[in-house]
């Protein structure tokens, strides 16, 4: 399984001390312990995480661990700006999080944003055969982490060893 965090879910998933770390931690679980890897790329998703410097140092050692998956910058951000064309309600500011899912087939997107969820469920966004995402918000979700949720993008998957667990910091 991968997935796309999105930058308002990475306190929920790697600090414990956030009010909703329980809700998402079987997130953190199954990209720490199991085979999942999170998913990002395009310029306005690598400009959203710059701002988060708290969770730059776990993501940097999660990407050494194996288990990010970086998808094309330009790719995705053509399909943002597509995107974007489609839809100009104002609440709609998760352009690259669909463009994401476009780009790499990835089929989950892990998100605290209500708002973004009439967005991202949106069939009209996703040309072709590309699936719409399953959608993360909750323990009531935990379902949703399972290998047949694993994009072509994100194989191999792997398992941290226990050093590499170490390293992250859990």
């Amino acid at each position: 399984m991968c997935l796309i965090v999105d930058v308002n879910a990475l306190s929920c998933c790697f600090d414990k001390s956030d009010l909703n770390h329980d809700q998402f931690e079987p997130v953190l679980d199954w990209v720490l312990r199991g085979r999942g890897k999170i998913v990002y790329g395009g310029s306005k998703y690598k400009s959203e995480i710059r701002k988060v410097h708290k969770y730059l140092r776990i993501l940097r050692n999660l990407d050494q661990a194996g288990k990010i998956v970086k998808v094309d910058d330009n790719s995705v951000d053509e399909q943002m700006s597509i995107v974007a064309r489609a839809n100009k309600d104002p609440d709609f500011d998760d352009p690259h999080l669909i463009a994401i899912v476009i780009v790499s087939g990835c089929r989950i997107v892990c998100t605290n944003d209500r708002r973004a969820l009439r967005f991202l469920k949106n069939k009209d966004f996703y040309p072709g055969a590309t699936k719409r995402p399953k959608i993360y918000t909750s323990r009531r979700n935990t379902g949703l982490l399972k290998d047949s949720n694993i994009a072509d993008a994100c194989h191999p998957c792997v398992r941290l060893n226990k050093e590499q667990m170490v390293a992250i910091g859990n």
